[in-house]
């Protein structure tokens, strides 16, 4: 019983080894802020598919696209200066790794204010416990909640604001069936479906 302990123990630190080499991997970079002409350099240490996303302070989508094939380099250009002035966020997605940046269109030139970096948790789970590793980037408080199949509230728990979260929530007692679990700070919210 000792050796299974260890062995899954051993398992999940491979995992966290592996989201934590993994994270880092996407950059964007805004090589120019010229409004009629903005460059942006998107770079990934692997080859992976990349979605961008261009949405304004509403949420509105501006522009969208996935590439067809994986990557590990992209240089889009855009033209900024039909935009109103106002805020707008351009989102880079790859795998589980998100940035999303904010910008500020004024006077004719784009201006990153704030960057966002997110990595999705990593979950395993097998009938005695459910375990999770996340990033938390912006060091902000973490929460988790676990729902039924009817989206009853199980359990909550803050997790703090750690770099890195790694719990494991005993789910020996749940009975068989379809659960949820979410994790969420200030913008971010995942959700990990399993069935026991």
């Amino acid at each position: 019983m000792k050796t299974i302990g260890t062995f899954i123990t051993i398992i999940l630190l491979i995992f966290a080894v592996n989201i934590v080499s993994a994270s880092g991997n996407l950059k964007v970079n805004f090589a120019s802020s010229d409004a009629d002409l903005t460059v942006v350099e998107i770079s990934n240490s692997n080859f992976s598919t990349i979605e961008i996303e261009v949405t304004d302070d509403a949420g509105r989508d501006l522009y969208s696209m996935k590439t067809k094939a994986p990557l590990a380099e992209l240089n889009k250009r855009y033209n900024f200066s039909n935009l109103e002035e106002g805020i707008y966020y351009y989102r880079v997605k790859i795998d589980s790794e998100e940035v999303r940046k904010r910008l500020a269109v004024e006077n004719g030139t784009v201006h990153v204010e704030s960057i966002r970096k997110s990595v999705e948790p990593y979950f395993v789970h097998d009938e005695n416990l459910l375990k999770f590793t996340f990033l938390n980037y912006q060091n902000e408080d973490v929460k988790v909640y676990v729902y039924d199949s009817k989206q009853q509230l199980l359990a909550e728990a803050d997790l703090g604001n750690d770099f890195s979260i790694q719990r494991a929530i005993p789910i020996k007692e749940l009975r068989k069936g379809n659960y949820s679990v979410v994790i969420s700070n200030d913008e971010d919210v995942f959700e990990y479906d399993f069935t026991l």
